[in-house]
């Protein structure tokens, strides 16, 4: 009986099977990411920018003091808007509004839920999702390149029973496929309200794949 795989390619001309493996490594998270503003509405543009920067300050300064250090905040947006009203067929400008998001990296998952309280308690009144990362993603996603590697290998291997194929364990040929990450955040602005929101912590997925080769002989 021919065997079902062999540890080494052929020298002869040989046909090749193209699979396809997946890995996937769930892990607790260590890290958050999280999406704060702070918007303010004025009919002068000069008073809409001095409130924001008022409570934009004072929500850094509160979140420092839970030890947020400097580097782990960052302004993603600042924007400026007109405001209109519309009357009778005629629009007429009735103010300025001011938005400044921060995004906070938090190194520990269980500050989360006092970060959205002293966030709010000191001006921050919009919100815009959570992820939760790995600090340290690269490690688990090589857990996960192997699984793949070794699940490409198994569906190889069943093909070549089901068909009554010699294989060759060994791929010939080997790709790694691009990982897609998830939208961090939803399009959807929410206002928060006051005191601490329950943030339950949610396991991180982290996927691989890759395309494989192997050799084949047909038996004669």
């Amino acid at each position: 009986m021919q065997p079902w795989h062999r540890s080494a390619p052929p020298t002869a001309s040989r046909a090749a099977l193209i699979v396809t493996g997946q890995g996937t490594v769930i892990a607790k998270p260590d890290t958050v990411l999280i999406a704060l503003g702070v918007r303010t509405e004025h009919v002068r543009v000069q008073e809409a920018l001095a409130d924001n920067a008022k409570r934009t300050n004072a929500v850094i300064e509160a979140l420092k003091e839970l030890g947020i250090p400097p580097e782990d905040l960052e302004t993603t947006s600042f924007s400026i808007q007109p405001k209109y009203e519309h009357h009778d067929g005629t629009t007429t400008l009735s103010g300025y509004e001011v938005e400044h998001w921060l995004e906070v990296t938090v190194r520990d998952t269980k500050k989360a839920g006092a970060i959205y309280e002293a966030a709010v308690a000191h001006g921050a009144n919009l919100a815009r999702g959570l992820e939760f990362r790995l600090a340290n993603e690269q490690a688990y996603y090589q857990q996960a390149l192997a699984l793949a590697v070794k699940n490409a290998k198994e569906k190889a291997l069943a093909i070549a029973r089901a068909l009554g194929l010699p294989l060759y364990d060994t791929p010939i040929e080997l790709k790694e496929q691009p990982s897609v990450r998830p939208a961090p955040y939803g399009p959807a602005v929410l206002s928060v309200s006051s005191g601490a929101p329950p943030v339950q912590t949610q396991d991180v997925v982290i996927t691989a794949a890759v395309e494989a080769a192997f050799a084949y002989s047909f038996i004669s």
